[in-house]
């Protein structure tokens, strides 16, 4: 039988990982979208309070990246050595959490 602690801590840790992993990526298309904005701002000859207001909002997501993305490193390493730990444990290798584990590990460290 599987250590149901040790499921739980795999669970915990692979969640912090998708979401950060996922937030990373909703940043780079918010800094995207606001940048097309302030774009489309400056060409249509807006008013320079609205101008600076999207440059603002672009630079605050770019801000967030970093900021996501080391957050995201430690939370990847810190499940990379827990499912390289229970990895030898047959029980919880072969349960979904370990998968889902090794799955999020695989696509956050792209």
């Amino acid at each position: 039988m599987a250590d149901p602690q040790a499921l739980r801590q795999l669970k915990i840790k692979t969640g912090v990982v998708k979401r950060l992993h996922k937030e990373e990526g909703i940043y780079a298309d918010e800094v995207a979208t606001a940048q097309a904005n302030v774009d489309k701002l400056k060409a249509a000859g807006a008013d320079g309070a609205d101008v600076r207001q999207a440059e603002r909002i672009v630079a605050d997501s770019q801000q967030m990246i970093p900021r996501t993305r080391k957050q995201l490193e430690e939370a990847l390493v810190a499940l990379q050595d827990l499912v390289a730990v229970l990895g030898d444990d047959k029980a919880i290798a072969g349960s979904l959490e370990y998968q889902d584990a090794v799955a999020a590990v695989k696509a956050a460290s792209k």
